[in-house]
């Protein structure tokens, strides 16, 4: 049967893991190389099985199926537009964890620990961020990124910026030991790293260094669908520029939300990033 093997190999490198890891007591580490580059698998309970590993929903790589169970990798679309109660919602339920695959725990911590720290609740992230570094292989460089990206964002909140900056050199220091490949299959976590880092900026009150790095994170932005991502770089460029008297600046950043919220097609991000063409008409 024909199947997304691409889509296996993003999820997996996704998690950090190899092509072994993943195959381990399902299959050989052959047949999983011969699906991520050709497409192509004759067995569907191994294709289930690798699912169920990845935690992935079988119907995103192949149209074969009735079942509607929720995923990790669904929830991790919610997070990345923002959607924090209607993901900490589903991670909260007691039938989320049922047949969940020890390799994807730690993912499962981070998503769990972002949620608690957007709605508000920093104490418990850090409680599920320490369970997910504890989960974590040295090998899995971009899960390990994200979670010392989101304790940085935690001890910001927290107004403890010099442990914040501790966090984000960690992260500097483990994207420089990226190779290229990798550090191209992770640039939207290297943008989010990026962005932290003008956060803690603006935090500091240094507010020129925050505009570096935001110009930082929209170098490497990734092309497409990254429209939420877009707008909150574009919100710490406004502010920066704002305290900066920089009005040219800040009428572009302004301008730059404006329309991702246009063309995100997300009718919530297009409500909030609205406002922006009112305030740049009236002035």
């Amino acid at each position: 049967m024909i199947v997304k093997g691409s889509l296996l190999k993003q999820r997996r490198e996704q998690l950090g893991i190899s092509q072994g890891q993943l195959a381990e007591g399902i299959c050989h580490q052959s047949m999983v190389s011969r699906v991520e580059k050709r497409g192509h698998i004759t067995s569907m309970t191994v294709l289930k099985a690798l699912c169920m590993r990845l935690h992935i929903d079988i119907s995103q790589v192949a149209e074969l199926t009735n079942e509607n169970h929720v995923q990790l990798s669904y929830v991790r679309e919610l997070v990345e537009c923002f959607e924090y109660k209607k993901a900490k919602k589903i991670l909260e339920s007691t039938s989320f964890m049922q047949n969940m695959e020890d390799m994807v725990m730690p993912e499962f911590h981070l998503l769990k620990a972002i949620c608690y720290s957007e709605c508000g609740e920093p104490q418990k992230a850090l409680h599920f961020l320490q369970m997910a570094m504890s989960g974590t292989l040295h090998t899995q460089t971009g899960l390990l990124i994200e979670i010392f990206n989101e304790m940085g964002s935690v001890w910001i909140k927290l107004d403890e910026l010099e442990s914040a900056s501790d966090c984000l050199e960690r992260c500097l220091n483990l994207i420089k030991s990226l190779p290229e490949t990798k550090a191209e299959a992770l640039k939207l976590v290297i943008v989010k790293v990026y962005r932290r880092k003008a956060e803690l900026a603006v935090a500091s009150k240094a507010y020129p260094e925050a505009i570096d790095w935001v110009d930082q994170a929209m170098n490497m932005l990734p092309k497409v669908n990254a429209y939420h991502e877009l707008v909150q770089l574009q919100k710490i460029k406004i502010k920066s520029a704002e305290e900066l008297g920089q009005q040219a600046e800040k009428k572009e950043a302004m301008l730059l939300a404006y329309a991702a919220g246009l063309f995100s097609q997300d009718q919530k991000l297009e409500e909030e990033t609205r406002h922006y063409r009112s305030e740049m008409d009236s002035k």
